[in-house]
């Protein structure tokens, strides 16, 4: 509670609003405002009834991803997971906590927090004083937590989550993805930083991974694992199975779940994996049609039309043995992308022809020392058309026998129609779940697409982002990680509350809206008061779609 203090400096006596805080497990006056002299003050309320509003701050955003980590006992999850250890007044639990919160909404360098705390209401929330939470202050916290106490805290948080919200796990999307890093070349503390093909099209900087599943139902992240940027998704695909079956069957029935993932986790060795009857794991994944060549043979008019979701697709169903097993399989077909691989197709061929024209003028051109032995001239035609049907499109005449003067090449229109129609458009699913209905199955492996939306979030650099990380150690990434991935996972579970009450937002733009809810502290005449003056906090005016939120969140946290 906010109150007036006087002090005195240098002879004189000035005013302040106060506010009580726990430093160092005492309770400590902690300043919010300066008020001045009580002249100034005298002045103002001389005249009748003043109101003045001192001091602002941003309320809202932290005020519900605190409160929702109240709600489902997170501190004390952390606590039971965690060393115990205090720092600054703060036990490690909390400044773990602070540190997703903070990653949720302004995902800057430690260095930055208690610049950014300030301007909020979370020190009051929690009592603390920010000028002391330093980068230190958190790598002291974040030192000694193991990968075995990150996997235990996120483990019981999702058992929490998924019971107290009755979320079922019965559908989760598996995917992997990659952050870039500043670590350095020369760093040999870091084994997880590795160069690697990185999807930011970073590859000039060593990267970590990440593989995560989430459930189908507002893509909770479960189960996140952390290993070297440069093993790719075949490679991890067996060892982070092992972790999921672990850890999954900690808060559900192994035998009840489906994995879902796309045909970048797909290997001979892979799938014979998931067929050991001691796996009991059920899939459904994408599957690369190269290997099945003969089923593009299969015409669309005999696809079946099917409804998910409001939307038509076209799918074939079918038994077929790969791989020395019969697989439960959907051939679907998809205008949009056909749509999309036929222009890139188009691209292609551009840039063919381009290189092409190129390679024609150095031939015309006499001063090019370029040579034009037909066995080379050959080997840089091979190598323009190699890759995405080129040599099926695209025809090239040479002029010359031992010598080649020039090139002439034309594309065939019918062969692009034709490879069109035959190959674009189609992906091949299977599955393990032979008696779903064709709907359940396409329609679980579409929604493998919001896990997406959880890298997406991952990377973005308004809120939520694993990167930048300011951390050079295996150790303090990992924790870094898990802090960031239990910010987001707070504000999906704050969103599915709201979405409830019939509020439905994304979580970057949830995060947008309450960041400008704000609290302001105001300053009153108040003949009863001691001093004649009262302090109060009070939320800030609202528009309609801020009220709607803050009306639900009372509700949710204060019955």
């Amino acid at each position: 509670m906010a109150s007036l203090q006087r002090r005195k400096v240098k002879d004189y006596y000035y005013w302040y609003i106060v506010e009580s805080r726990r430093i160092n497990g005492k309770p400590r006056p902690v300043t919010i405002a300066y008020l001045g002299s009580v002249e100034k003050i005298l002045d103002m309320v001389q005249n009748g009834i003043i109101v003045k509003n001192v001091k602002s701050f941003s309320h809202g955003a932290v005020y519900a991803l605190w409160n929702i980590a109240a709600k489902n006992n997170i501190l004390d999850i952390l606590k039971l997971s965690f060393p115990q250890q205090k720092r600054d007044g703060l036990d490690r639990a909390t400044s773990i906590l602070l540190a997703a919160i903070y990653r949720a909404i302004y995902p800057g360098s430690k260095n930055e927090f208690a610049e950014w705390v300030k301007k909020t209401t979370l020190p009051s929330i929690v009592k603390f004083d920010p000028e002391k939470i330093s980068s230190q202050h958190f790598w002291d916290q974040m030192d000694g937590i193991t990968d075995e106490m990150l996997s235990k805290a996120e483990d019981a948080i999702s058992k929490t989550i998924l019971e107290k919200y009755n979320i079922s796990p019965e559908k989760l999307a598996l995917d992997y993805t990659n952050y870039f890093t500043y670590i350095d070349t020369d760093n040999k503390k870091s084994t997880l930083a590795k160069h690697g093909h990185n999807k930011q099209k970073r590859n000039d900087l060593r990267q970590f991974s990440l593989a995560l599943i989430t459930t189908k139902e507002f893509t909770i992240p479960l189960c996140s694992y952390v290993y070297e940027g440069n093993i790719n998704d075949i490679t991890i695909f067996p060892e982070y199975l092992e972790q999921l079956k672990q850890r999954v069957s900690k808060y559900s029935d192994i035998n009840n779940i489906t994995v879902i993932f796309d045909k970048g986790s797909v290997s001979k060795k892979n799938l014979i994996i998931l067929d050991n009857p001691d796996y009991k794991i059920n899939y459904i994944c994408g599957f690369p049609m190269g290997s099945c060549k003969d089923l593009y043979e299969i015409p669309l008019n005999e696809y079946i039309n099917i409804s998910i979701k409001g939307r038509e697709i076209l799918c074939y169903r079918l038994n077929k043995k790969i791989w020395g097993k019969d697989r439960e399989c959907v051939l679907t077909y998809s205008m949009d992308l056909m749509i999309g691989q036929y222009n890139g197709l188009i691209k292609s061929i551009s840039k063919k022809i381009e290189k092409l024209m190129k390679l024609k003028n150095q031939l015309q051109n006499e001063n090019s020392r370029i040579s034009r032995k037909p066995i080379d001239v050959d080997t840089k035609i091979k190598k323009i058309l190699s890759g995405d049907y080129g040599e099926d499109i695209i025809q090239v005449i040479k002029d010359g026998i031992r010598k080649i003067t020039d090139i002439h090449f034309e594309i065939n229109e019918e062969a692009i129609n034709a490879i069109r129609d035959k190959y674009f458009g189609k992906k091949l699913l299977i599955t393990t779940q032979k008696d779903w209905p064709t709907e359940d199955i396409v329609e679980a492996y579409l929604d493998q697409y919001n896990i997406e939306n959880i890298f997406k979030d991952t990377k973005n650099v308004h809120h939520f982002s694993i990167r930048p990380q300011y951390h050079w150690t295996d150790q303090k990434v990992r924790v870094h990680t898990f802090c960031c991935l239990l910010g987001l996972l707070l504000t999906s579970v704050l969103n599915k509350e709201l979405s409830d009450m019939g509020i439905k937002l994304e979580n970057k733009k949830l995060i947008d809206t309450l960041v400008e809810i704000r609290q302001s502290y105001l300053m009153s005449s108040n003949k009863k008061k001691k001093w004649g003056v009262d302090v109060k906090k009070i939320i800030e005016d609202m528009d309609e779609e801020e009220e709607k939120i803050w009306s639900c969140l009372e509700q949710v946290f204060e019955g």
